[in-house]
């Protein structure tokens, strides 16, 4: 047993899962009096096989103290407690005159990568479907953004082609811009593994620093910060030169191939390296591996997502994997990986940029579908214009066009770029800031109502972290 449960008297173990990074590992709770009061991880899962990493193991924790456990209200400038029937009445009542009064365009929600999908589809259903709002966006915004682009732009769905498994089949790992045995321990002692097992893949690793997975790396690439564009050109370049292209895939699964060539015609593994400052030798050796394994995985993270071009050096991880037709198949994959536990939740639900089930506000008959479903009028799904990012909704908050703005599990005034801007936009007299959160915080102290949730463990629901289904 683990975190001192050999003392106390445990009630049952209730199965769950670990949401303190996007891996999700398996685990069970275990409960007594009511409370959590450890966990172990789970044998026989398929993601983390019993394995949890430090989050994993104490993150539970931090559930134990400073609980917000009433809803509070502002009165006379002061955040006081109040009942249930209080808060929801002042929020109803001052969204239903906004509406009356402006319409859907004064309601804005932003989320986080913590909750279930359960709770993100309701949000969507009533603020895309109810109200007909386009101001939907998450803190995956800060973070992960960058994937729900590029898989938008390279499959037309943003939805992982991969699978955890798949480092179990592969024999060539590339990891780009992700640390993962700093981030991500649990996939790391998975690749591990396998790197020390009877056939172990060959790893490649771009990353300017030495890290742990660089020593392990049979090809190191640590190029200067914000070249990572010319080194995915340089790789491009080197698989369509040097013939290792599946040119039957390329015709029936592919557009653009012509001119993904004429782009990458002169940006050979030379050139690639008096701009990244790595030998062009190892550029070409990164891209034989690359060509000549017959099951690659890729992880891309943020040492692509928040660095220079991070869309376009994002979608040539794509791109090599679809000149080689490596998708599809046992060991052959992408993984986008995400910095929170279900921020994959967010953009699959439809809180973001894309409607429910990954569907495309582009698409009409996408919208059709999903207003027969809801059995709304189509129109009020909002699909005339691109959905509001969050740097936006704030800016709309701070210019008075946004009156109601309900903000989940996340505290903006920390987290949000230039955050004294934030601050002054969150206490304007003008918007009606709503706070859903398990803890006070900077943002929870500007709120006008703040409703207590229920955090990991203390519900049911289910997140999806890309690559399994979990139910925490």
């Amino acid at each position: 047993m683990q975190n001192g449960l050999a003392q106390q008297r445990i009630e049952r173990w209730v199965r769950s899962a670990c949401l303190m990074c996007s891996n999700g590992c398996g685990l069970e709770i275990a409960v007594a009096d009511g409370r959590i009061v450890g966990v172990r991880g789970r044998a026989e899962d398929r993601i983390n096989h019993g394995r949890l990493g430090p989050k994993g193991l104490y993150g539970w924790q931090g559930e134990q103290h400073d609980r917000l456990t009433v809803p509070l209200i502002r009165e006379n400038g002061r955040l006081v407690e109040t009942s249930w029937d209080t808060a929801m009445e002042r929020i109803v009542r001052r969204s239903r005159k906004l509406l009356d009064e402006t319409g859907p365009l004064s309601h804005a929600f932003y989320t986080s990568g913590q909750l279930t999908i359960e709770e993100y589809y309701t949000l969507a259903v009533i603020g895309k479907g109810g109200i007909g709002t386009p101001h939907m966006d998450g803190n995956r915004r800060l973070c992960t953004a960058t994937a729900a682009a590029v898989f938008g732009e390279s499959f037309g769905c943003d939805g992982q082609p991969g699978s955890y498994t798949d480092i179990d089949h592969c024999d060539a790992l590339f990891l780009f811009g992700h640390n993962v045995a700093e981030t991500q321990t649990v996939l790391w002692a998975r690749m591990l593994d396998r790197l020390a097992g009877t056939r172990p893949p060959r790893l490649v690793c771009v990353d300017p620093r030495r890290t742990k997975v660089a020593e392990q790396a049979t090809v190191h690439l640590p190029i200067r910060n914000g070249t990572n564009l010319a080194l995915m050109n340089a790789l491009v370049h080197e698989l369509t030169a040097r013939g290792y292209v599946d040119s039957d895939y390329i015709a029936a699964h592919t557009i653009g191939f012509e001119q993904l060539e004429a782009l990458t015609r002169e940006t050979t593994a030379q050139w690639a390296a008096g701009i990244c400052g790595v030998p062009a030798e190892d550029i070409i050796r990164a891209a034989e591996i690359f060509g000549t394994s017959e099951r690659v995985l890729s992880t891309v993270s943020m040492g692509f997502y928040q660095s220079h071009q991070a869309t376009a050096a994002s979608c040539q991880v794509s791109n090599l994997h679809l000149l080689r037709g490596l998708l599809g198949r046992p060991g052959a994959g992408i993984l986008q990986m995400n910095g929170q536990p279900s921020a994959q939740n967010n953009r699959e639900a439809g809180c973001g940029p894309v409607l429910s089930g990954f569907r495309n506000w582009h698409n009409p008959d996408h919208v059709r579908e999903l207003a027969a479903l809801w059995n709304v009028d189509p129109m009020i799904i909002p699909h005339w214009a691109p959905p509001t990012d969050a740097l936006s909704i704030f800016r709309h908050v701070e210019a008075g066009s946004i009156g109601f703005l309900w903000i989940s599990g996340t505290n903006p005034v920390v987290s949000m770029p230039d955050t004294e801007r934030i601050r002054r936009a969150l206490c304007s007299e003008s918007c009606f800031v709503v706070v859903s959160d398990g803890y006070r915080t900077e943002t929870t102290g500007l709120a006008d109502v703040v409703l207590p949730v229920a955090l990991w463990g203390e519900k049911t629901g289910t997140a999806f972290n890309g690559r399994a289904m979990r139910r925490p």
